[in-house]
């Protein structure tokens, strides 16, 4: 939220800006088994995720310190357990150690010459949207490449990775306004039991899913009871 009184805006949070965006896969599964179970398989994947994301944040953090690998590894694996157990079972955290070392060892960190942002809140206060990137790192080019994490149960679709290239674009455009600073590639990092892909997005396609974004941007925008929710807003403020 920014501004005050009749000049108040409202920032919808880029997952929920892409909400709008069709999902046949997500349809198809729907079909498929139904609702509830695939509600239990939502819960589960999300479990999945915040366990993988918790190894790759303390990972960074320690790398944004310090450039001894080992070291990192070694703080990763007790930091990261020590805080999931308050929350998860033995098994999704097993699950999220597994899906973290297949990035490591896939070499994605190679690239990384130093950490800008880990688990960075960008916003757009031209565009009204915000949201938070998994990872932002200058490479060895002294180029911005920003990351999103990705847990999955097998390899993404083609569909699903767009929806995550748009994803990407909208965190380039928050970034580039934010920092002032161009950004070179989008790079989605998808760690699966059985392996990882590694998208990357730049030049032409990366300028092609930023005005994907705000096509669903403005009309999410122009969907939104504004009034209502400035109605809403004044009496939490009461």
């Amino acid at each position: 939220i920014i501004g005050e009184g009749e000049n108040i805006q409202f920032m919808p949070s880029v997952t929920t800006v892409l909400s709008l965006v069709p999902s046949n896969y997500l349809e198809e599964i729907r079909a498929n088994i139904g609702d509830e179970q695939l509600k239990i398989i939502s819960e589960r994947a999300a479990l999945r995720g915040t366990a993988m994301h918790k190894f790759l944040e303390n990972f960074i953090i320690c790398l944004r310190k310090t450039d001894d690998k080992e070291k990192c590894l070694y703080y990763t694996q007790r930091k990261s357990t020590d805080e999931l157990l308050n929350d998860l079972e033995k098994k999704s955290i097993d699950t999220g150690r597994t899906l973290f070392y297949n990035i490591y060892h896939a070499g994605f960190f190679d690239d990384v010459k130093k950490v800008l942002l880990s688990e960075g809140f960008l916003y757009s206060e031209i565009n009204l949207f915000a949201g938070t990137t998994d990872f932002a790192f200058a490479d060895f080019r002294n180029k911005i490449v920003i990351v999103d994490f990705k847990s999955a149960s097998s390899m993404r679709s083609d569909e699903v990775i767009h929806k995550y290239e748009i994803q990407g674009g909208a965190y380039s455009i928050a970034f580039e306004e934010n920092y002032k600073r161009p950004v070179s590639k989008i790079e989605i990092w998808i760690s699966f039991s059985d392996g990882t892909q590694r998208i990357v997005l730049e030049g032409e396609k990366l300028e092609e899913r930023k005005q994907e974004f705000l096509y669903y941007c403005k009309k999410y925008h122009e969907m939104w009871p504004k009034d209502k929710i400035l109605e809403f807003y004044k009496q939490k403020q009461t």
